[in-house]
């Protein structure tokens, strides 16, 4: 695990060894075991390390091996089977990083194909003057790239960009809405002008000879509208040995490792089958907050007792999480995305001390319908759609439409519309109050938002619409996840694996039938419910990852496995409408707030002087975003 960057040139130029340790020094964070650089015609390379296997000097990076050089990022977890499977290659130390460099002499770059793992790469093929910039197939690992001119600048993190002094810093307002409304940018946006994010599962390939640029997907979340039902019995089989498969592989390690532990099913899992497959004593963290109803002590004990675990709790106050956030910033090159990376943080932080590498629960609910109310949501949609259609006027139906207008307004015949009602945090309507006039009209009022989620729908149309909304959130929702998992882990010198994003387990979690995964407890409760809305009928009259809950159900305390989904809540309404309230509108108030142009100032000090606005979270989310908004503004634009 590591922190990779470099530069590409059609001139053939060669780099000072200066400027790539300036960038690569960056993330001295991603990699506080070690550095190195390369530099050839038309190519420079810096690295990072953090030692994960192979601790001797033989695994450096930049790994050179004659006409190929590799700055390599992340994991291969079946490098042992590709490497018995390559045949007669010498090798010279017992590194992953190696086996790409030796897989992609017998195969080309098509051997990504066979890697399972998350990964991010910079391969430099001398003697074809050709350069690969890789992402793995789910973007675990994050890569940025920006080519200006002649010259392409690449990295693990956008401030190893930036060090190179040839991309000008400028934030993108497109961006900013982006993040405004789901938490960060979607497809290829950074936040910063000229800055790209290379998607998930896509390659680029980087001719110096002929100065071509070719962006390849070598794979994707795969849309199975057929599905062969072949029964409850053989999906839980199928579930606990691919996902047993994918524990097994991320404990491969030369260095000791341990798990977070949030008392909800999914690390629980995790914890579970660590507990199975080790010798030793597994270490687990957990994190909450004093406030009542935020944290899960209760029952991470229960798993941590069940399996022995060397268990460790860690309170968190408040004064810290915005000390910790403001500096988190600067590790992200990004506002905070989820309320909990400060707390997610902190725990790496502690068990640095223990271990260098932690396995977690992300992925679960997007595989296997965790998000109830808002995959239930579909159901609202057609049965109001049934309703317009078919003049239907009973007493069931104008409860339910009465329901379905409270919650989502007057009906929209546009699936993408009813989505992303749901899927957004702050709405159009809410920018308009929160922000500038000349921020929105620059935003074209979010129609290229709009436009990018709809064709989203159209490639997977042929799937059923809670179906949809579960291949998306895999496609789009999960990428802010992973960025988190990513940032609080490395910032910490951690590495952080996750089972659940394994392509094998994806593979098969789209090929299940709906049912096993939100399945109504009996077609009474779907009776029960014909009036009610996704809200009002999720965890009460049906079961999200009913599957996944059923394959686990006896290696689990049932109140783990069947109590109601908590998530991770940070009480920010709480903190805002009492004693942060003065941080928040000295952060969003003062001058350099203001003069930027980007918020409607007056509407947010009525809004921030009004204490009832706090009763709900949601309030609360909205003004915190804004405060992270502004914070990286601050650190970068200043």
């Amino acid at each position: 695990m590591c922190g990779i960057t470099g530069i590409i040139n059609f001139n053939k130029q060669k780099y000072a060894e200066e400027l790539l340790w300036r960038m690569a020094d960056t993330m001295v964070h991603r990699g506080p075991d070690g550095g190195g650089i390369f530099s050839d015609s038309g190519i420079g390379l810096g690295h990072r390390r953090l030692s994960i296997l192979d601790l001797s000097e033989e695994g450096k990076q930049p790994f050179i091996q004659n006409d190929l050089s590799i700055t390599f990022n992340g994991e291969i977890y079946n490098f042992q089977e590709i490497k018995s499977q390559l045949g007669n290659f010498n090798y010279r130390s017992e590194t992953d990083t190696e086996v790409i460099l030796n897989a992609y002499r017998k195969k080309g770059i098509d051997c990504i194909n066979d890697f399972n793992g998350m990964f991010a790469f910079c391969l430099f093929d001398k003697t074809k003057q050709k350069v690969y910039l890789v992402r793995d197939r789910m973007g675990i690992k994050p890569l940025y790239y920006a080519h200006i001119n002649n010259e392409i600048i690449f990295g693990s993190e956008v401030k190893a960009i930036l060090a190179s002094g040839k991309v000008k810093s400028d934030f993108s307002n497109s961006a900013i809405s982006n993040y405004l409304s789901f938490r960060y940018p979607v497809g290829t946006q950074s936040l910063f002008k000229n800055i790209y994010q290379l998607e998930p599962a896509h390659y680029l390939e980087i001719d110096l000879t002929t100065k071509g640029i070719k962006k390849t997907q070598y794979w994707d979340v795969p849309i199975i509208d057929q599905k062969e039902d072949f029964g409850e019995d053989y999906y839980i089989n199928r579930i606990q040995e691919t996902l047993s498969e994918s524990v097994r592989y991320r404990m491969i390690a030369d260095v000791d490792f341990g798990a977070y532990l949030s008392g909800g099913l999914d690390s629980s899992i995790v914890v579970s089958l660590m507990s199975k497959m080790h010798s030793r004593r597994i270490k687990t963290f957990t994190i909450g907050f004093e406030e009542k109803d935020y944290n899960e002590f209760e029952y991470s004990k229960m798993v941590a007792d069940m399996y022995n675990t060397q268990h460790n709790t860690i309170l968190l106050d408040p004064s810290k999480y915005f000390d910790t956030s403001d500096m988190l910033i600067g590790y992200k090159d990004a506002p905070l995305s989820v309320p909990n990376e400060p707390a997610l943080y902190l725990m790496s932080k502690a068990l640095k001390e223990h271990f260098t590498v932690v396995l977690s629960g992300e992925g679960a609910d997007e595989l296997f319908g965790g998000y109830g109310r808002i995959f239930r949501s579909p159901y609202d949609f057609e049965r109001y759609g049934d309703i317009h259609k078919y003049g239907i006027n009973n007493n069931i139906s104008k409860m339910f439409t009465q329901s379905f207008e409270e919650k989502y307004g007057s009906f929209d015949s546009n699936i993408t519309n009813h989505f992303l009602k749901l899927y957004k945090y702050i709405s159009l309507k809410d920018k308009r109050s929160f922000m500038s006039p000349d921020f929105i009209d620059s935003t074209a009022n979010d129609k290229p938002l709009f436009e990018y989620f709809d064709h989203q729908f159209a490639k997977s149309s042929t799937l059923s619409f809670s179906e949809q909304y579960m291949w998306i959130f895999e496609k789009i929702h999960i990428q802010g996840l992973l960025n988190r998992l990513d940032m609080t882990t490395m910032a910490a010198s951690v590495e952080g694996r996750v089972p659940f994003v394994d392509h094998k387990l994806i593979e098969l979690a789209f090929s299940i039938p709906l049912k096993y995964k939100m399945k109504w407890k009996s077609e009474s409760h779907k009776l029960y419910s014909s009036h009610l809305t996704s809200d009002l009928i999720s965890e009460v009259y049906d079961t999200p990852k009913y599957i996944l809950k059923k394959a686990y159900e006896k290696q689990l305390p049932k109140e783990v496995v069947w109590r109601r989904k908590m998530g991770f809540p940070v009480p920010l309404h709480k903190w805002f409408g009492d004693s942060f309230n003065d941080y928040a509108k000295e952060v969003l108030l003062d001058n350099k707030a203001k003069s930027r142009n980007l918020y409607n100032t007056n509407e947010l000090e009525r809004l921030l002087n009004d204490k009832s606005n706090f009763k709900e979270h949601s309030f609360g989310l909205k003004i915190w975003m804004l405060v992270n908004l502004e914070l990286w503004m601050n650190k970068y634009f200043n």
